[in-house]
């Protein structure tokens, strides 16, 4: 089973290529907001070493994170399954993170955070509810952001700068049994949503004329 994974939500963003969960290439970058100036030539040198071989699976870390990365990840994987037959499959981005153990947090924007819950739940929360659970001494907190940016809102977390990666997406995988990964298959690839976007309405119509 020949895997390809893509993992954007992040400005360190990676790519690798896997065979029966065995890594086979890897290949990293950093950028804000053009990944796809990274993420097709590292696809083309994938899609070399497979030479005439083809992939069966197309991974995509689905967020949360960056709406743009996550989208240029699943452009791209829909481009490579309409060519070579191979399955899409969105897999949470910090599923690998915490391996189920802990409440993982990141900065929302808009001064929120995003949390995902132990049950896999995710939401927004506010500062002072971040702050609340990061009292709870029952709670086992990890952060995607730098320690020193959590000790700026007054949070102290377990574990801090957590990065998920291609390969986490490839060990996940493989880590599901057939019935589960046939689930996980039948469901849209689509970005996890944290809240609606938002959007600033156009002052005038696009079928208007401007003067």
């Amino acid at each position: 089973m020949i895997s390809i994974a893509i993992e954007t939500s992040t400005p360190q963003a990676s790519l690798c290529l896997a065979e029966d969960g065995v890594i086979l290439s890897t290949a990293g970058w950093s950028t804000e907001r053009n990944h796809d100036a990274h993420l097709f030539p590292a696809l083309q040198q994938v899609m070399d070493i497979l030479g005439n071989r083809k992939p069966d699976w197309v991974l995509v870390g689905s967020g949360p994170g960056s709406y743009g990365g996550v989208r240029v990840a699943l452009a791209a994987a829909v481009g490579i399954c309409t060519v070579t037959g191979a399955r899409t499959v969105a897999i949470c981005s910090w599923e690998a993170l915490a391996h189920g153990e802990a409440s993982i947090v990141s900065d929302a924007r808009r001064g929120g955070w995003t949390l995902r819950r132990p049950d896999a739940s995710i939401s927004v929360i506010s500062s002072d509810e971040l702050r609340q659970l990061a009292a709870d001494a029952h709670t086992l907190l990890y952060s995607t952001e730098s320690a020193e940016k959590m000790q700026q809102v007054g949070v102290c977390v377990d574990k801090s700068g957590l990065i998920p990666t291609a390969e986490q997406l490839v060990r996940v995988w493989h880590s599901l049994n057939a019935e589960e990964r046939e689930a996980r298959a039948s469901l849209p690839a689509e970005p996890i949503y944290v809240r609606p976007p938002h959007i600033t309405e156009a002052k005038r119509k696009p079928w208007e004329i401007r003067p």
